[in-house]
């Protein structure tokens, strides 16, 4: 979404039916951090945008739960012991696939149709 200029925020909403609260977990800010200093120039320029737009934004923080110091595991985590119905973007098909089995509510992009939510039934 980033590579075609759309409002990754705007997509989320039009994407997930009702009320809509967007949160950030303490751990895939850790993660983009790292992939900022240490990955590929392409990864890297993804994760430094994707980290100013998450400043921007002034999204809420989430601290993740005592276990799983994984970022998909305590993604995974967070979704199934929250109290109200949460659901995980993520453009990684491995983790798209493990929140599939676990039927947790996934956001993920496509090129042409913008987001696309799945399993979402509040």
């Amino acid at each position: 979404m980033l590579k075609q200029h759309r409002d990754p925020e705007e997509e989320i909403m039009t994407a997930v039916p009702g009320n809509v609260k967007i949160l950030a977990l303490d751990l895939v800010i850790l993660e983009l951090e790292r992939l900022a200093r240490k990955a590929s120039a392409k990864t890297h320029a993804f994760a430094s945008a994707s980290l100013d737009l998450l400043g921007k934004r002034q999204l809420v923080v989430v601290q993740h739960k005592p276990g799983p110091t994984d970022v998909d595991s305590a993604l995974i985590a967070c979704a199934l012991t929250e109290k109200t119905p949460t659901g995980i973007a993520t453009v990684d098909r491995a983790l798209r696939s493990a929140l599939a089995s676990q039927e947790i509510p996934v956001i993920y992009p496509r090129t042409r149709r913008g987001c696309v939510a799945e399993r979402f039934r509040f």
